[in-house]
């Protein structure tokens, strides 16, 4: 029985007791003139409607109760539908950019565990995780918009190459920014480049003006970036990556989330990196982030 209910019974109960043992037995009782037949008649016939009065207000709580879990479990199945609605957007755009470019979801699926590991690491709550989580498999789709002689090229890219590939924050914002529950990852998408020092793109933001979610997700980015290949170059270690943004910490990334990287540890990333690569994608990586789970 629900505990409300049983308390408004009680409460319910006990008044009924006293304003009955009042006017209909006290009073009666003090009576000379009335016989005991007629006493126990009249009592009798007052404890029945006091009684049925009861039983009229439980059945009325109970129906009440009843229709709210009715329209509970309604709105539950409505937010499983719309939550798959959610994931299957989700998955539309993220494909459509692995099959433009098939590195991208591996890389994003990567990004995705180093941020919320950093994330978590940092304090941050379930919310900002699934942002982050949104952003990182989002956070390339303004690619889609790049030509594929630069996109897909093989060899280092010219320096009107390379201008073409930085509008790709841009591009991946006006995308993501169309769709009403993405809002806040559209605005990782669109800074997740910037850097501390204010020499990054598109916006040129510096230090604390840069939300803490892009500056983590720089950091997740990059180093997911340098641990692997590239047709320039080959891939470095993990331990060789974290060095390099410790030693870039200040200037291109945020100390703090810097810090949240090196607590993290080598092992740790490479946990990360691994489950990546066995699983596909980032659901089986952190017990209780659902990334697709948009509503509550």
């Amino acid at each position: 029985m629900n505990k409300k209910l049983l308390i408004f019974e009680l409460v319910l109960i006990c008044l009924t007791f006293l304003f009955g043992s009042y006017f209909f037995y006290w009073e009666i009782l003090l009576r000379k003139d009335i016989s005991n037949q007629e006493y126990f008649i009249y009592f009798a016939l007052i404890t029945s409607v006091l009684t049925l009065i009861i039983l009229f207000f439980r059945h009325n709580v109970l129906n009440l109760n009843k229709e709210i879990q009715e329209k509970n479990d309604l709105q539950k199945q409505y937010i499983q539908k719309l939550n798959k609605t959610y994931e299957g957007t989700l998955k539309a755009l993220a494909y459509a950019l692995d099959y433009r470019d098939h590195e991208t979801w591996g890389h994003s699926a990567r990004v995705v565990g180093y941020a919320t590991a950093i994330a978590e690491k940092m304090g941050l709550g379930q919310e900002e995780l699934q942002k982050l989580a949104w952003a990182g498999f989002l956070h390339d789709i303004g690619k889609i918009g790049v030509p594929d002689s630069i996109l897909l090229k093989k060899t280092k890219l010219q320096p009107q190459e390379w201008e073409a590939i930085k509008r790709h924050p841009e591009l991946g914002y006006e995308i993501v920014k169309q769709i009403d529950f993405l809002e806040s990852a559209a605005h990782i998408i669109l800074l997740h480049h910037e850097h501390y020092d204010g020499s990054g793109y598109p916006l040129g933001l510096k230090s604390e003006k840069i939300p803490l979610a892009a500056r983590i997700f720089a950091v997740a980015d990059a180093l997911d970036a340098m641990t692997s290949n590239r047709p320039y170059r080959p891939a470095h270690s993990m331990e060789e990556a974290v060095n390099e943004v410790l030693r870039l910490s200040g200037k291109q990334f945020c100390p703090e989330c810097a810090k949240a990287l090196i607590a993290l540890g080598i092992k740790n990333l490479h946990q990360i990196e691994l489950r990546v690569k066995d699983h596909g994608d980032v659901k089986m990586l952190r017990r209780g982030l659902e990334p697709w789970q948009v509503v509550n």
